[in-house]
């Protein structure tokens, strides 16, 4: 469980110790890694074959059972819920190739008439992510600029950057609502909140309130997504949702 990689942010308040998996839990992770290992061994022909999306699909409902298990006794509650989406409006990076294949698979057979206005927002995004980075590129040249960095990471400047710009995920719902929410990629289902959604927002996204963070599994099962993803990687080492997403629905 880490901190949010997506905010700057210098005064965070201080955190009760980071939940841990009781025994129940680990057991429902052994749950998840038998699986990716029986889909890494079949190496199905395409990750959008229909045996393929059964076993990840079961494996993400045990891995909510295991967020839920792992935070059931923490002292503080998950304030997300439906139509919140205020985390949508992040440049989600660390998704899952097989994931973002099958989500374009989706849109094509339930969608169509909506992917050209999808993949239009989507190259607006990445044309907005690129003109961010080539001005953090240009300060950054600046000694007095990088100085006031500090040990930031430039990329989180990025993307904290692009945060604050509210582009709302092509996806979510005039409501707020994720529109793929039962195939959502993992890296949406590890972002969580633990204060009031006003927090969230990106003009308060580095309040001392805001409290977020990424409940992900294991190194073990974190090492089988991988392999998994390199298995049916066709993004040239892309990792970022809204960009994967508009060359798999251009392709």
């Amino acid at each position: 469980m880490t901190s949010n990689p997506n905010s700057v942010a210098k005064n965070k308040p201080v955190m009760p110790p980071q939940p841990v998996a009781n025994a129940k839990a680990a057991a429902i992770e052994k749950k998840i890694t038998i699986i990716l290992k029986r889909l890494i061994k079949k190496a199905y022909a395409s990750c959008t074959d229909t045996p393929f999306r059964a076993d990840y699909e079961k494996a993400m409902e045990f891995f909510q059972d295991y967020q839920s298990i792992t935070l059931q006794d923490y002292p503080l509650k998950v304030t997300c819920g439906p139509q919140c989406g205020v985390c949508c409006f992040h440049w989600a990076e660390d998704t899952y190739s097989f994931e973002v294949q099958y989500i374009a698979d989706y849109l094509r057979k339930n969608r169509k008439s909506e992917i050209k206005t999808i993949c239009k927002t989507l190259n607006d995004d990445i044309a907005c992510l690129k003109k961010i980075r080539a001005t953090v590129d240009k300060k950054l040249k600046d000694p007095k600029e990088k100085a006031a960095l500090g040990d930031a990471d430039p990329y989180d400047l990025v993307l904290s950057s692009f945060y604050r710009f509210k582009r709302p995920c092509p996806l979510l719902t005039k409501d707020g609502s994720c529109s793929i929410h039962p195939i959502r990629p993992l890296t949406c289902r590890v972002y969580i909140s633990f204060s009031a959604k006003q927090y969230c927002r990106p003009s308060r996204i580095v309040s001392d309130k805001a409290l977020t963070y990424l409940l992900d599994l294991e190194q073990d099962a974190s090492d089988l997504f991988d392999e998994l993803h390199f298995m049916y990687d066709v993004f040239d080492g892309d990792t970022s949702f809204r960009s994967m997403l508009h060359n798999a629905l251009m392709s």
